[in-house]
């Protein structure tokens, strides 16, 4: 490999790392603002994406200006699938978080990893490194001790919707990174509008919410949707699928934070303990990860 493109490729390596990261931090509140919404799951879904739609567009708009309806026509079948598969898991969710426990929602969300590396091997031939395998069975192990073990997983509807997202998510993630040369903004925007198109008929009148309700739903869209889909799709065509599906384990206890900081709960022992876990070997893996990759030039991020 050419000096030039070694650089290229480790620098961006990084930044999917950082994007990937923070847009899991970003949409591990989703299971506190569905917490604070008396809604239906139509509603919240259809409320919440549309204002996602409007944050990203407004973003696609600016930044690309009058060429965006021909980057929209050209992204081409990978671009089709990461919308189809994006707006399937950005709604199962919501049921999800209303028909189980969060703490059951994000267990089954935590085998995303797991997923997407069998999958990934499969379909992109990429093998997953030992480094990242470990840190997948550190991730899991915290995980099972939050919970208290495998046992404490129910079989609500609410375990199947999460399992329907977290497949969807899998899927997403490996298009995102088999289509790279894709412009993911736009698709988070358009995924967000399909969501909007599906749940708008089963929806409440605007004017039946509330003021809180709004305000709630548009913080949503902000932070889960515009900030943690957006980011989330970019970086993961810019990493292995693996690495990306093993960092968004963080969204397990960073989850957990979201609960404490904007609902008041105070975690049990056994979830900073689990927390504890995931998060080493998220570390380890990402340390050496940066310690491979290190001298590299970094170049911005592709939008």
């Amino acid at each position: 490999m050419p000096a030039e493109s070694a650089v290229t490729a480790a620098a961006d390596h990084r930044n999917g790392v950082a994007l990937v990261a923070i847009g899991t931090i970003a949409w591990s509140s989703a299971g506190l603002f569905v917490r604070l919404l008396a809604l239906d799951p139509w509603t919240i879904i259809a409320g919440r994406s549309l204002f996602g739609a409007a944050f990203i567009g407004g973003y696609v708009l600016w930044h690309h200006g009058r060429s965006t309806p021909a980057i929209v026509r050209r992204m081409g079948a990978g671009g089709v699938l990461v919308t189809l598969y994006s707006a399937a898991a950005i709604t199962l969710f919501v049921p999800a978080f209303q028909n189980t426990s969060v703490a059951n929602v994000m267990t089954i969300y935590a085998a995303l990893p797991f997923i997407v590396a069998a999958i990934g091997w499969l379909w992109l031939g990429e093998r997953p490194a030992l480094r990242t395998l470990i840190a997948s069975g550190l991730a899991m192990l915290g995980l099972l001790v939050m919970l208290g073990g495998p046992g404490s997983l129910g079989l609500r509807s609410g375990d199947l919707f999460a399992l329907g997202a977290t497949l969807a998510s899998a899927l997403m993630t490996l298009e995102a990174r088999r289509s790279r040369a894709v412009k993911m903004l736009p698709v988070a925007c358009l995924a967000n509008l399909l969501a909007v198109l599906v749940a708008l008929p089963f929806a409440a009148p605007v004017s039946t919410l509330s003021a809180h309700d709004l305000a709630v739903l548009a913080a949503f869209g902000l932070c889960a949707m515009a900030l943690g889909l957006m980011l989330y799709l970019i970086g993961s065509g810019l990493i292995p699928v693996a690495l990306s599906a093993l960092i968004g384990t963080v969204s397990v206890p960073a989850g957990a934070f979201w609960a404490w900081a904007g609902a008041g709960e105070v975690p049990a022992a056994a979830t900073v303990a689990g927390a504890a876990i995931v998060l080493s070997g998220v570390v380890g893996a990402l340390l050496l990860e940066r310690r491979a990759q290190r001298g590299a030039a970094m170049p911005p991020v592709r939008f």
